[in-house]
């Protein structure tokens, strides 16, 4: 929608100052939608996730669940699984509705191309999901569990840039403009859609396993 109406915005500034865009397309309105969706979700998720574990320890209401015969481990992989599943609620929306618009105001995309790239963006986001479950594991303060788990956003989204081994195969090089643009026309090879996206998930499977086993040496 902001890509659709920028161009009507400034003109009606006016003041004398003529700002010249080139016409907006589908592909501009897909990459305004993937770098949103690469920018604030994870910071949201780490927000809400950074205390899930580290909290309860501080506060002592960890205590409470785990008198029970519940294992550690279900702990950790109960936190996670409800972020998870609110992620990929929230997600299918932001999906549904940003393809939606940009085909009722733009051209319509390929679904095949714009499928996998909600793909990858799903397993971009439970990776830093994975790594804020694994801080807060790892901390009994929060803030400090918000503090690694930023430092790991900001490691996944700004490798693919420095164009290394370990860059190109972290699930946020498929929003790279030169990715979208192979997978939009078809030409991008299945090893350049599912590398990243296997690495991605297994990463994410360690980092959770990570926590289970640092969660079950932590004094609670």
């Amino acid at each position: 929608m902001s890509t659709k109406l920028t161009p009507d915005l400034l003109k009606s500034l006016g003041g004398g100052i003529q700002i010249i865009l080139p016409p907006q397309t589908a592909i501009d309105a897909l990459n305004s939608y993937l770098k949103n969706m690469t920018q604030l979700p994870p910071l949201v998720l780490i927000l809400l996730a950074m205390g899930c574990i580290a909290d309860e320890r501080s506060r002592g209401t960890a205590v409470t669940v785990l008198t029970k015969p519940v294992p550690r481990s279900v702990f950790v992989l109960a936190k996670f699984l409800v972020y998870e599943l609110v992620l990929l609620a929230s997600l299918l929306l932001a999906a549904a509705g940003a393809y939606y618009y940009t085909n009722l105001l733009f051209e319509a995309l390929p679904l095949g191309a714009f499928l996998l790239l909600n793909l990858g963006l799903f397993i971009f986001l439970t990776l830093s999901l994975a790594f804020t479950i694994f801080a807060s594991a790892l901390f009994r303060s929060s803030i400090a569990a918000g503090g690694l788990a930023f430092g790991g956003f900001l490691a996944l989204a700004l490798f693919p840039a420095l164009n290394n081994a370990v860059g190109q195969a972290l699930p946020s090089v498929l929003f790279q403009g030169e990715r979208v643009a192979q997978l939009l026309a078809g030409t991008a090879t299945p090893g350049d859609i599912l590398k990243p996206i296997a690495i991605g998930l297994g990463l994410a499977l360690a980092l959770i396993t990570l926590a289970c086993i640092v969660f079950q040496h932590q004094e609670i």
